[in-house]
């Protein structure tokens, strides 16, 4: 995303103490346009105040995981940030030395990191694992 598409925004939302609103503030920060973006930032709480706010038309634009956005009605996907501005949440998994299930919990993280959950994983808005 190029910065003038921030500055041409009437308004960006996003959702207060998430990883998109971390990032969002720090790479506001790095394109030199944080001060420039204060008056036009609305800061929501809640899961899903921000797809709620971008689907009423009270935010042009709304910051958040592709996944919390793509099945919400009346907002539209436009994309993910540029790569070489784009920020990943890392999903990890680990098996408790006291897990019960412990060989059904090695399977489910197989599963997940197999080539046969890449299908599941990017219909959900997600990109899978490339270890």
């Amino acid at each position: 995303m190029r910065s003038s598409a921030l500055l041409n925004a009437k308004s960006i939302g996003y959702t207060k103490n998430t990883p998109s609103a971390a990032y969002l503030a720090r790479l506001l920060d790095r394109l030199g346009i944080a001060e420039q973006m204060k008056p036009k930032s609305r800061l929501h709480e809640g899961t899903g105040a921000t797809e709620q706010a971008v689907a009423a038309g009270d935010a042009e634009l709304g910051f958040m995981t592709i996944s919390s956005l793509l099945h919400f009605p009346g907002a539209e996907l436009l994309g993910p940030l540029p790569p070489e501005l784009q920020n990943y949440v890392v999903y990890t998994g680990a098996v408790g030395t006291s897990a019960q299930e412990p060989e059904a919990a090695k399977a489910l993280i197989n599963f997940l990191t197999s080539k046969s959950a890449v299908p599941v994983i990017k219909a959900k808005g997600m990109e899978p694992t490339t270890q």
